[in-house]
């Protein structure tokens, strides 16, 4: 329902504007009457009204000075002047200063209701911009915060905390992954059984709870793909970061102790380190990923800081220094050799660690984790339209063989040099892998071939020319198959609606965009959300 007040100085035209239409009926409920224009203006300090029915002459403050202050207090209220013949001038200037409409007396219930009807129509439009307002907002918000997780537009952040109003201080920073075991082994089930979601709400609940019994207050929490939390905490800069830390840590084993006692689930954390900078963001957080893959090594249900991995390293892990960074250099350039290599390192921890195969997998996971670091620093932009964290699921000890990882291993790796080689990355510093990169970096905006030529200072006829003649393809469709990409990424592993991936990806139109995703991967955007490849 939508609040109504009455204003007018004669009792007998405010009892009589109650009875004439059934407001509720209509939407609408009177909520207060006023005698004048003061009155009115002090009953809008006390509560929300959605639309005034306004005498326009009345002692005091009249319906037109009202409306005036009002507008003044750039209030969008309808208001319904109510006039008699000889007021007509009147009328006109509350027009003039945006009155919804005026009606004549004696009141005609007719001419009202269809008033009424127009008001409600107007405020229904008005709630439903704003709340897609709110939600696009929202988006954008969580959006901006997952790019800085990611080492994106560090450069703008200022800007970005300011225009999106971010959660977040320039000071010490830390993250952590907080991740639902059950949700990464069971996904597909638990969502047809809704129990991810009961999961999901619970475990966010639980944090936040204990952030706050343990003092923490600058905090967000995100939600991110396959039961991932990732948590934002910072503390002002004379906290003592080995305090902080300990603090969060601390507070990170009561959401795992909590979490088993109340839903009787698997959870994994890991923590990165502190930082004293805000700019440090991604650091954390790539801190916090590497800590949580070693749940591979140490097991599910555990709690897994950033700081254990030197000593671990140091006990346990053994690297073939040269050959690992002469493989990983191998994958960045997308080289075919590289699965051969691959297979030769393996072979070769395989024999130094005397076929120990609690040695072996420390050892391969540690090479898989130094692989998946140096090439998301290589190519940021490529887990846009990549799920580049695929390599790293190779699978826990004792659950497969040393040949059913090296296998899978195997052809994680095959998947992302033929990505590497299908986006263009490994073209050399040329204009082309340039283009290529800036499509990646900038997805989310509206890129022509004027935009993407002035960005490379040559003319669209060479560009369109080299770009044909040294990928096989036209930039467009190549601009088109990364948005898609993009696209299946922000469905799946996001979990967008879908018109919320065709606005992010620049389409205006949701049908246009659906159709074009179809063309691509043969599903719609509906259908691949739900069964997805």
């Amino acid at each position: 329902m939508y609040s109504v007040m009455i204003v007018d100085d004669e009792p007998i035209i405010r009892m009589g504007l109650k009875k004439t239409v059934k407001w509720e009926e209509h939407g609408f409920k009177v909520v207060c009457e006023c005698r004048d224009g003061e009155d009115a203006l002090k009953e809008l300090e006390q509560q929300k009204i959605d639309f005034i029915v306004t005498d326009i002459k009345m002692h005091k403050v009249s319906g037109i000075e009202l409306l005036r202050t009002i507008r003044d207090m750039e209030l969008d209220i309808p208001v319904l002047l109510l006039s008699g013949y000889d007021e007509f001038s009147y009328a006109q200037e509350g027009l003039r200063l945006g009155a919804f409409d005026y009606i004549l007396k004696p009141l005609d219930r007719e001419k009202l209701e269809i008033v009424l009807a127009n008001v409600y129509k107007k405020l229904a439009i008005n709630d439903k911009k704003n709340h897609e307002f709110n939600i696009n907002k929202t988006i954008s918000r969580e959006k901006v915060l997952y790019d800085l997780l990611r080492g994106k537009n560090l450069m703008v952040m200022d800007e970005y905390i300011s225009q999106y109003d971010l959660p977040l201080i320039k000071n010490k920073v830390q993250v952590a992954i907080v991740e639902i075991n059950e949700i990464v082994i069971n996904s597909e089930e638990l969502i047809e059984n809704d129990e991810r979601n009961h999961l999901e709400k619970t475990v966010s609940s639980i944090i936040e709870e204990e952030l706050k019994k343990n003092g923490i207050v600058h905090f967000s929490i995100l939600d991110g793909e396959l039961g991932k939390k990732f948590i934002i905490v910072q503390t002002d800069s004379e906290i003592d970061a080995a305090a902080f830390d300990h603090t969060f840590t601390e507070t990170l084993k009561s959401v795992l102790r909590t979490s088993g006692e109340t839903l009787e689930t698997a959870i994994n954390i890991g923590i990165g380190n502190i930082y004293n900078q805000l700019y440090s963001l991604h650091k954390s957080y790539l801190n916090a990923k590497e800590a949580l893959n070693c749940k591979y090594i140490l097991g599910t249900n555990k709690l897994i800081h950033f700081n254990q991995l030197k000593e671990l390293r140091n006990e346990k892990f053994i690297y073939p220094l040269e050959k690992e960074k002469a493989l990983i250099a191998s994958i960045i350039e997308g080289k075919e050799n590289s699965i051969s290599m691959l297979q030769g390192l393996i072979k070769e921890i395989t024999q130094m660690m005397n076929f120990d195969v609690f040695r072996i997998n420390i050892t391969i996971t540690q090479v898989i984790n130094n692989i998946y670091s140096n090439v998301l620093k290589k190519y940021n932009a490529l887990e846009d339209v990549y799920n580049l964290s695929e390599i790293t699921k190779v699978g826990f000890l004792g659950v497969e063989t040393l040949n059913d990882i090296e296998n899978r291993l195997t052809n994680n790796i095959t998947s992302l040099i033929n990505a590497i080689k299908e986006y263009n990355l490994n073209q050399g510093d040329n204009i082309v892998q340039k283009a290529c990169e800036y499509v990646l970096n900038h997805l989310e905006e509206d890129i022509t071939l004027t935009s993407i030529s002035n960005y490379l200072n040559i003319s669209k006829n060479y560009f369109c020319s080299i770009f044909k003649k040294q990928t096989g393809e036209n930039f467009l469709e190549y601009l088109t198959k990364a948005k898609m990409d993009r696209a299946k990424i922000l469905l799946k592993k996001h979990d967008y609606k879908v018109y919320e991936v065709s606005d992010v990806l620049g389409y205006k139109e949701t049908a246009y965009f659906s159709k074009l995703f179809k063309k691509h991967t043969g599903y719609t955007p509906a259908e691949y959300k739900k069964c997805g490849n």
